[in-house]
C-alpha cells in the first residue's frame, strides 16, 4: 500500500502503534520513488541532478503526522531548504531522528503491553466473556444494520480490535478506553439506527468501570549507591593494595 491509497481510518488507534505503522508505509513509499528518481534524474555515470523530490515529500509527510497529532519531537523543519546539496545532509540527519523516535514508541507499547507504563488492569475471565457475548451481539447488529461497506469494515476493525485488547491477560485504562472511544466513534460516523449497539457498549462501559481491578505494580527498587569504608572512623586506605605498582 502507498501513502496515496493509504486509508488513515486503517491505523492503529493508539499514537505509540500508528506512527511507526505510518513510517512504515511512508518508508516503503520514498524507497519506490527513489528508485524512480534516481534513475531518472541520473547520467550514465550516477551523477544525480534532481531535486530529491522524494526526500522532500518524505519530510512532509512525516510532519504533518507529527503536526497532526500533535507529538512534540525534537526535529528540525528541514522542508523550505533550497540547496539541495545542504538538503540532503539535513535528510540523512532528518532521518536518524524519525528512526529514534519510532524506536520510542515501539519501546512504549512494550511497556504498555507488560504493564509496566500506565494504569494496569484485569480483567476477570467470567467478565471476559460477558464482555465478548455484548460485543459479539454489536457485530451483528453493525453486519444487519450498517449499508455502507467501507464504514461497517471500519467498525468491525474497531471490535476486534477491542476484543483483543479485553483477552489480553493484563492491560492499561488508557488501551480498554482509547480502543472503547475509537469503537464509539467509528459507530457514531454512521447515519443508521444503531441505538441498541450503543446500548450494548454502554454495558461494556459499565464492566470496564466496576469490574476491572487495579494491578499493584512492584515498587520501584531503591538504586544502591557504591558503599566505601571512608565513613567509618577505623578505616584506613591500604594504598599499596590499590595502586598497581
Amino acid at each position: 500500500m502507498g501513502l496515496e491509497e493509504l486509508d488513515f481510518g486503517e491505523l492503529p488507534s493508539s499514537i505509540e502503534e500508528a506512527f511507526p505503522a505510518f513510517v512504515r508505509i511512508v518508508t516503503d513509499d520514498y524507497k519506490k520513488q527513489y528508485k524512480n528518481d534516481r534513475s531518472v534524474n541520473s547520467d550514465q555515470n550516477g551523477n544525480y541532478d534532481g531535486t530529491y523530490e522524494p526526500e522532500r515529500s518524505y519530510v512532509t509527510a512525516i510532519l504533518a503526522f507529527l503536526d497532526e497529532f500533535q507529538i512534540g519531537a525534537d526535529l528540525v523543519d528541514i522542508s523550505d531548504v533550497e540547496d539541495n546539496r545542504d538538503f540532503y545532509m539535513q535528510f540523512g540527519r532528518f532521518k536518524s531522528k524519525v528512526e529514534y523516535i519510532v524506536t520510542r514508541h515501539r519501546l512504549r507499547i512494550g511497556r504498555l503491553r507488560s504493564g509496566t507504563s500506565g494504569t494496569v488492569l484485569e480483567i476477570e475471565l467470567d467478565f471476559k466473556a460477558e464482555i465478548g457475548k455484548h460485543l459479539e451481539t454489536v457485530r451483528k447488529i453493525v453486519n444487519k444494520e450498517v449499508n455502507d461497506k467501507k464504514k461497517k469494515d471500519k467498525i468491525i476493525r474497531k471490535i476486534g480490535s477491542l476484543k483483543l485488547e479485553v483477552d489480553r491477560d493484563i492491560t492499561t485504562a488508557d488501551a480498554l478506553f482509547g480502543q472503547m472511544r475509537d469503537l464509539g466513534q467509528a459507530i457514531g460516523e454512521t447515519a443508521e439506527n444503531l441505538g441498541p449497539a450503543i446500548d450494548k457498549l454502554e454495558k461494556i462501559k459499565k464492566i470496564f468501570w466496576d469490574r476491572t481491578s487495579r494491578v499493584e505494580q512492584l515498587p520501584k527498587p531503591e538504586r544502591p549507591k557504591l558503599i566505601t569504608n571512608e565513613n567509618d572512623p577505623n578505616f584506613t586506605a591500604d594504598y599499596d593494595d590499590e595502586i598497581p605498582f
